[in-house]
């Protein structure tokens, strides 16, 4: 018999013990099973820049626009407008129907303000090029709002994501923003689990930001947290009643 043949034999015919007596008390040895961090089956799912993204969508819903050619598919394509961050304070408008001079800027501030009226004030830049009266002017406007495009996104990534612990039910993650004086937060609640936790417009500002296994890294720190201070409170209350004894 080879030594491969001898090991094998060895290991079949080794017992394996599950239980081992200490005085009164067993101990039961449980086989070790795989397991598999959760953190790691989580998507990959980079945040974007969801204020120029929602810019992008408001910007067509309210074509079309003074001097805008009413025949051509480019007016009304969902493709006509891009918004993207140029520095740390504007971003930048493309559009594709208008021959515009220069790139339109436009504050990051204003864009991340709920209650700022994009399409208005696109509205309004362009008539001035045509010197139209304010009062035409203001009949273009529809009044619609920037809202919370961060709040949105964050909260249909965490929604699609199947992978969290829980029910997982449709819906069980909001986003709400908070302004408290200067500072701007955001809270993510998780309605099936009852936990949230906050983060702060900076933060959340960060494109290739990981929103799942950002929420998951931190879900699974607070159970660890609370996991070790249930041990300790065991603890405590085993010493405590084995000085009773």
């Amino acid at each position: 018999m080879d030594e491969t043949e001898h090991l094998r034999a060895l290991a079949e015919s080794t017992e394996t013990i599950n239980e081992i007596s200490v005085g009164s008390m067993s101990i039961t040895c449980e086989e070790p099973t795989e397991t598999k961090d959760r953190t790691w089956e989580i998507g990959d799912v980079p945040l974007g820049d969801p204020i120029a993204e929602w810019a992008e969508r408001l910007l067509m819903l309210h074509a079309p626009y003074p001097g805008d050619d009413l025949e051509k598919e480019e007016s009304f394509s969902g493709q006509r407008f891009v918004v993207y961050k140029t520095s740390e304070t504007h971003h930048v408008i493309l559009d594709g129907a208008q021959q515009l001079e220069d790139d339109l800027l436009v504050p990051s501030s204003l864009l991340r303000n709920p209650m700022f009226q994009l399409g208005d004030w696109y509205t309004t830049h362009i008539a001035r090029r045509f010197e139209l009266p304010k009062h035409l002017v203001r009949l273009m406007h529809n009044g619609e709002i920037m809202a919370d495009p961060v709040s949105m996104k964050i909260s249909e990534i965490l929604n699609n994501e199947e992978n969290f612990p829980g029910t997982n039910s449709p819906k069980c993650f909001t986003c709400e923003r908070t302004v408290f004086g200067d500072d701007v937060t955001f809270e993510i609640m998780d309605c099936d689990l009852s936990f949230r936790i906050w983060a702060t417009e900076a933060y959340l500002s960060n494109p290739k930001l990981n929103v799942t296994k950002w929420y998951a890294q931190r879900l699974k720190k607070a159970y660890q947290t609370m996991h070790s201070i249930m041990v300790d409170k065991e603890h405590e209350w085993e010493d405590n009643h084995l000085r009773l004894l």
